[in-house]
């Protein structure tokens, strides 16, 4: 699910464009809070019998931009108190995707642990897996950690009020463009001077200000839908579900992008002097329902456009595919820079949720979740972008999500 960064309206699966909103949204525009308080670690647990894992296998699944350095289970903070909820649901997902061969081996291995069983499912994955926390090659091992969602939208298969909003479906004319210092990688075939030359595609701003270009991508629309606040969102997330007048649900995934490097329409705002402070989802919406003159313009800012594919859904609940190929599970898939961690590995990630209730302050957050996803603005080693599920609710808590986190990859001890 491939995502466009909107942290500050991932995008950057699913997919490049959670960060990529409200992560991506929020990411850029907001000031990140200091470094939560980690929750104290469980007593020390017995160190593996066998020899963790060699050099060769952890660079086969790490990039050259890690460090790691070998931990006992004790290291993770709240180890000992996960629940486990989800967790087997999306390693079977993990395991129904190519993953490399030694976590190819664990998941044949994994085969006879019960689905209902949380004990002996983290004693397999102690006894398979070895943490290694991540660092960056300077030592830096604190890293940002953002939330992304799947929204739920309202549209329709044909154009009339009030849908009336455009997604559209990947362009004919749209081939790869080697970028200059542009960083533009999409392209267009145009004659020049008398030569076919591939130029820059349409950027948003130039869709915009040309009828005959809208009226090209408009032949390729997926779906129409009642607001163009909620189309932004779902650029910035990568997918989402599409309710239809008629009650069916239609799903709509990453296909491609444009080309052009993605701008937070967030960081627009507050260098315009639109609006002060943090900038979130809701302080967007409620910006552009009371400037609706101004929306094209703050739309415009951004010059990226990501285009879908959409088929109806019979099941709403199972979640979208991130980049690995799998449906992701709600607080329990992450999406990283695959240059640095090979998806299909599973991380402990201890970092901060937004408080709710009564609390005053960031409650931990530590628990184990996988890698299936990337995303545009999820670069680096020390880098996660939490899917948190699908819905209002889901996207509340994506759009508070941006604090400082640690995290330990699980290689494979086994042969």
């Amino acid at each position: 699910m491939k995502r466009s960064p909107l942290r500050s309206v991932h995008g950057c699966g699913a997919r490049a464009v959670l960060l990529c909103l409200l992560a991506g949204l929020l990411a850029s525009c907001a000031t990140p809070p200091a470094a939560p308080t980690a929750a104290a670690p469980p007593a020390a647990t017995p160190a593996p019998a066998w020899p963790l894992t060699p050099p060769g296998t952890a660079t086969a699944l790490t990039g050259a931009g890690v460090a790691l350095t070998a931990a006992p289970w004790s290291d993770l903070p709240g180890w000992s108190q996960d629940d486990f909820s989800g967790v087997w649901q999306a390693f079977r997902r993990d395991c129904s995707a190519r993953l490399p061969e030694p976590l190819a081996k664990v998941c044949a291995r994994a085969a006879s642990v019960p689905a209902d069983d949380a004990q002996a499912q983290r004693a397999f994955v102690q006894a398979q897996f070895a943490p290694w926390q991540i660092q960056t090659p300077g030592g830096k091992d604190a890293g940002l950690i953002t939330g992304y969602y799947e929204p739920v939208l309202h549209g329709s298969l044909t154009r009339a009020w009030p849908y009336v909003v455009p997604v559209w479906g990947m362009p004919a004319d749209l081939v790869p463009r080697s970028p200059g210092g542009d960083g533009i990688s999409g392209g267009r075939t145009s004659w020049v001077d008398g030569q076919q030359r591939i130029l820059p595609y349409w950027s948003r701003a130039q869709i915009q200000a040309d009828p005959a270009v809208q009226a090209a991508l408009d032949r390729k629309t997926v779906v129409w839908l009642d607001s163009a606040v909620d189309a932004l969102f779902l650029q910035v997330q990568g997918s989402g579900l599409v309710r239809l007048p008629d009650g069916q649900t239609l799903r709509l995934s990453y296909a491609g992008t444009n080309g052009w490097p993605y701008k937070s329409v967030g960081r627009w705002l507050l260098e315009t002097g639109r609006v002060k402070g943090t900038v979130t989802m809701s302080i967007i919406r409620a910006w552009a329902q009371m400037h609706p003159d101004e929306v094209p313009e703050m739309l415009a800012s951004n010059p990226r456009v990501v285009f879908f594919s959409a088929a109806l859904d019979t099941d709403p609940q199972r979640g979208p595919s991130g980049a690995l190929g799998v449906p992701l599970t709600a607080m329990r898939s992450i999406a990283v820079d695959k240059r640095s961690i090979a998806l299909g590995l599973p991380v402990w990630l201890s970092t901060s949720q937004p408080y709710d209730g009564g609390a005053t302050t960031p409650q931990p957050l530590n628990r184990l979740v996988f890698a299936q996803d990337v995303g545009s603005a999820i670069t680096g080693a020390v880098r996660a972008d939490l899917f948190t599920g699908t819905g209002d609710d889901a996207g509340e808590l994506a759009g508070r999500m941006q604090w400082p986190g640690r995290m330990w990859v699980l290689l494979p001890v086994k042969p």
